[in-house]
C-alpha cells in the first residue's frame, strides 16, 4: 500500500482536492501516485510539473489534465494562461527544489494552500512577501493518518478508480542495481523492480 498511502494523504489534507484545481510539482512515483488519486478523488483539474519528458508523459497517463516542462516554460505564467488570475487552489510540491518552490507560490491563488511533501537537500532561502499577502496556507506533510488513509487507498485500488500499474518502467536482474539507481537519479525511469533469479522484489 505504501507509498501510495503518501499520495492520497496529501489529497486528503486541510481543504482535500474535490473540485479544487491542483498542482503537483515533482513527478517521480508518489507525485505521480498523487495525480492520480487526486482524480479519483474530485479534483477539477490536475496540473504536473517537471523537469523530466518521460515522467512529464507518465504524468499524462496517470490522469493530468496539463503537464508543464519547467526547463522549457514558466509554471507560473503556464498556469496562468490554463486558469486565469486565479490560479490553483492546492499546490503539492515532492520536488524540494526551491526554484519549483518560487513557481507554486506564485501559481496559488489567495487563501489557496501550499503542502510539503519533498525534502530539501539543503537550506532553502524564500521570499515570504507573496506568502503573507496572498494568505497562504503551508502544510509540512509525512505519513499518513494510518486507518483513514489505509481505507481510501485500498477502495482506490479495489474498485479500479486507480491504476499503478503502468509506473512499472523497467524490471532489471539485481546485477544491474548500480545502472538502476543512475537512472532514476537522471529521470530515465519510474519505478524499477529488481528480479533476482526471475522473481520481483
Amino acid at each position: 500500500m505504501e507509498p501510495f498511502g503518501l499520495a492520497v494523504h496529501a489529497s486528503l489534507e486541510g481543504s482535500g482536492v474535490s473540485g479544487l484545481n491542483v498542482l503537483v510539482s515533482g513527478c517521480g512515483p508518489i507525485g505521480l501516485m498523487n495525480i492520480a488519486a487526486a482524480k479519483a478523488l474530485g479534483a477539477s483539474k490536475v496540473i504536473a510539473t517537471d523537469i523530466h519528458p518521460l515522467r512529464l508523459t507518465a504524468a499524462a497517463k496517470m490522469g493530468a489534465d496539463e503537464c508543464i516542462n519547467a526547463t522549457e516554460e514558466s509554471v507560473y505564467k503556464t498556469v496562468r494562461s490554463l486558469l486565469g488570475e486565479r490560479g490553483v487552489d492546492v499546490a503539492i510540491d515532492y520536488s524540494g527544489q526551491a526554484a519549483a518552490l518560487k513557481e507554486l507560490i506564485q501559481s496559488i491563488t489567495h487563501g489557496g494552500e501550499l503542502r510539503l511533501m519533498g525534502v530539501p537537500s539543503h537550506d532553502i532561502l524564500l521570499n515570504l512577501e507573496e506568502w503573507l499577502f496572498k494568505g497562504l496556507i503551508v502544510r509540512g506533510l509525512h505519513g499518513r493518518r494510518l486507518f483513514e488513509t489505509w481505507e481510501r487507498s485500498t477502495s482506490l485500488l479495489v474498485t479500479g478508480r486507480v491504476d499503478l500499474s503502468s509506473l512499472v518502467s523497467h524490471r532489471l536482474p539485481l546485477s544491474a542495481a548500480e545502472d538502476a539507481f543512475e537512472m532514476a537519479l537522471n529521470g530515465q525511469s519510474l519505478k524499477i523492480l529488481f528480479e533476482p533469479n526471475g522473481t520481483c522484489i
